[in-house]
C-alpha cells in the first residue's frame, strides 16, 4: 500500500462536497431504482454531464452512490407492487410480494435492504483485496496480450449479453465501428466521416451514452404508452402501511438466520460480477435458484425472507466486482462500469492497470467511496423506503417527457454544441430500434470505449514487430492462448446457445413460481 496516496485519498473523500454528492447519488439512485422501467444505466447516463463539472471524488461519489442505490431500489417496487424497478430485482418479486400481501411488507423491504448492504460490502472488500494484484499482473502484459485480452472481453460481451450470439456480436461490431469515426490517431486523416466535417472529432461520449441508454428507453416506453392504457396499481393501498407502526419489522435473529442465503448470493454475485457480459440479473436468479434447491425447508417461493435475501445479495454483490475488469485491465465489464469508466475519461484519467501507480490516490478514494456508499445506502434506504414505494406509482405519461427533456439538456450541457443534441437524438433512435429487435445495447457502448485502446495496442504490436502481422498477433504464448480462448468461447456459445439459456433463467423461474 502507498501510505501517502492513501492519506491523500482520505483527504479527498472526507470533504463536505464529496460526501454531499455521495449522499445525493444514493438518494437519487434508490428513488430511480424504485420507479419501474428506469435502471442504473439510465440514471448514470443522465448524470454524466453533471459529473463532468465536479472534481474526481465528487463525480465518483455521485455515480457510484447512484449505482448502489439503484440496484437496491429495484426491490422496493418489486416487493410493493410485484413490478421490479429493473430486471435485477425480478427474482425478489416471488417472495417479496407474497409477504406484502400477508401484511409483512416492512419485513420484506428491510430484509432486502440489509441483505443488499451486507452482500455489497462483502464483495467490495473482495474487490479491494483482489483488484491491485490483478492490475499488477496486467502490467506485465505487452501490446499483443492486451490486444487479445480485449478481443476476449468483446467476445464474452457479445456472446453472453443477449439471447442470440449474432445480435450480441452485431452490437459489439457497431460499437467498434462508431469508435473508429473521426481523425486517425497517427496520420490525422479523417475516416468513416461520410464527408461530414462535424464528425471529424468523432462521436462524443456523452451524447452516445445518453442516447443509447436514456433516450432509447424513453422512446420505447413512450410507444408502449401509446399502444395501451396505463394499468392501474392494484396494490396501492398495501404501500400505504408498508412502514406503518402496525407492520411487522425484521428482528436481528431473523436477519442472522439468512446468513447462508446471503453467503450464496455473495459468492455467486462476486464471481458473476467480475465476468464481462453476465450482470446482476443472472446473479440474482442463480443465487435464488441455488438457495431454493439447497434449502427446501425454508419454503423459498412461498413468501420467505430467505428467498429475498438470496436474490438481493446476488444482484448487489455484483456492484463492486463489475469494476474489477475496468480497473485491472481498462476493460468495462458491464454497461454501468462503462459509464463510470466514461466519467473517469471525462476527468482526464484513462482506466488501466497503470492507474494504480499513476493515480493511486484516485484508486484508494474509489475504494473508500465503495464502502461509504453502503453506509449511505443503509441509512437512506432505512429512512426513505416508504417514500420511494410511492414513486413506483408515478405514471409513465409524466415520467417519460421529464426524462426526455433531461436527456436533451444533458447532451447540450456537456459541450454547449447543438450538434451533440442531434447526435443524441439519432443515437437514441438507433438504440430504440435495437431494443425493438432484441439487440443488447451494452456491448455497443463498451466496445465503443475499448476501440481506441484496441487500435492503440494493435499499432504498437505492429510497430514492435516491424509490420509483421503474424508476430504482432501471435508473438507470445499467452497471446496465442487468449486467441484460442476467444475462439473457444464463440464455438461453445454457438454450440450450446449459452446466451439464450442465461437470458431465459428468469423466465423459467417465473413460470415455475406462478
Amino acid at each position: 500500500m502507498q501510505i501517502d496516496a492513501f492519506y491523500d485519498a482520505l483527504a479527498l473523500v472526507f470533504t463536505v462536497k464529496t460526501l454531499f454528492w455521495l449522499v445525493i447519488g444514493v438518494f437519487l439512485g434508490v428513488g430511480l431504482g424504485a420507479i419501474p422501467g428506469l435502471t442504473a444505466s439510465t440514471g448514470i447516463a443522465l448524470m454524466l454531464p453533471l459529473s463532468f463539472t465536479l472534481d474526481i471524488t465528487g463525480a465518483l461519489g455521485l455515480l457510484i452512490g447512484l449505482y448502489k442505490g439503484a440496484v437496491f431500489g429495484g426491490s422496493i417496487s418489486a416487493i410493493s407492487f410485484a413490478t421490479p424497478g429493473a430486471p435485477d430485482s425480478a427474482a425478489t418479486v416471488y417472495d417479496g410480494y407474497k409477504l406484502t400481501k400477508q401484511g409483512k411488507g416492512r419485513k420484506a423491504i428491510l430484509t432486502a435492504l440489509y441483505s443488499s448492504v451486507t452482500a455489497d460490502t462483502a464483495s467490495d472488500i473482495v474487490v479491494i483485496l483482489v483488484a491491485p494484484s490483478i492490475a499488477l499482473m496486467a502490467l506485465q502484459f505487452g501490446p499483443t496480450e492486451r490486444l487479445w485480452l480485449m478481443v476476449v472481453a468483446i467476445t464474452l460481451l457479445g456472446t453472453l449479453s443477449g439471447r442470440h450470439l449474432a445480435k450480441g456480436m452485431l452490437s459489439a461490431g457497431i460499437g467498434l465501428f462508431l469508435g473508429t469515426i473521426g481523425a486517425d490517431p497517427v496520420s490525422n486523416v479523417a475516416r468513416n466521416t461520410f464527408g461530414q466535417s462535424w464528425l471529424r472529432d468523432g462521436i462524443h461520449l456523452v451524447p452516445l451514452v445518453i442516447g443509447i441508454f436514456a433516450m432509447s428507453q424513453m422512446l420505447d416506453q413512450g410507444l408502449d404508452l401509446l399502444r395501451k392504457s396505463r394499468k392501474g396499481q392494484q396494490v396501492a393501498q398495501s404501500a400505504k402501511d408498508l412502514f406503518g407502526t402496525k407492520s411487522e419489522g425484521l428482528t436481528f435473529r431473523e436477519y442472522l438466520s439468512c446468513w447462508r442465503e446471503m453467503g450464496i448470493g455473495i459468492g455467486v454475485g462476486t464471481f458473476i460480477g467480475a465476468l464481462p457480459g453476465l450482470g446482476a440479473t443472472v446473479a440474482s436468479f442463480m443465487s435464488y435458484g441455488i438457495a431454493k434447491q439447497a434449502f427446501p425447508e425454508k419454503k423459498i417461493g412461498e413468501g420467505s425472507i430467505h428467498g429475498i435475501a438470496a436474490a438481493e445479495a446476488g444482484n448487489n454483490a455484483t456492484v463492486g466486482p463489475t469494476l474489477v475488469p475496468l480497473l485491472a485491465f481498462g476493460i468495462p465489464g458491464s454497461a454501468t462500469a462503462a459509464l463510470i469508466g466514461a466519467a473517469l475519461i471525462l476527468q482526464g484519467i484513462t482506466p488501466s492497470p497503470r492507474m494504480f501507480s499513476l493515480h493511486a490516490d484516485v484508486i484508494y478514494a474509489l475504494f473508500i467511496i465503495l464502502i461509504l456508499g453502503n453506509i449511505a445506502n443503509l441509512g437512506i434506504g432505512r429512512a426513505f423506503s416508504f417514500l420511494y414505494a410511492r414513486l413506483g406509482q408515478v405514471p409513465g405519461e409524466v415520467l417519460v417527457p421529464i426524462i426526455m427533456i433531461m436527456a436533451v439538456i444533458g447532451a447540450f450541457a456537456a459541450r454547449g454544441d447543438p450538434a451533440d443534441v442531434y447526435m443524441m437524438l439519432g443515437l437514441g433512435f438507433v438504440g430504440f430500434l435495437m431494443r425493438r429487435v432484441g439487440i443488447p445495447e451494452a456491448p455497443l457502448v463498451i466496445t465503443f470505449l475499448i476501440a481506441p485502446l484496441l487500435e492503440e495496442n494493435l499499432r504498437r504490436a505492429l510497430l514492435i514487430n516491424r509490420g509483421d502481422w503474424g508476430g504482432a498477433l501471435f508473438g507470445s504464448a499467452l497471446g496465442i492462448g487468449l486467441a484460442g480462448f476467444a475462439v473457444l468461447v464463440l464455438l461453445i456459445t454457438f454450440k450450446m446457445n449459452v446466451g439464450s439459456k442465461l437470458a431465459k433463467i428468469g423466465h423459467a423461474n417465473d413460470k415455475k413460481d406462478d
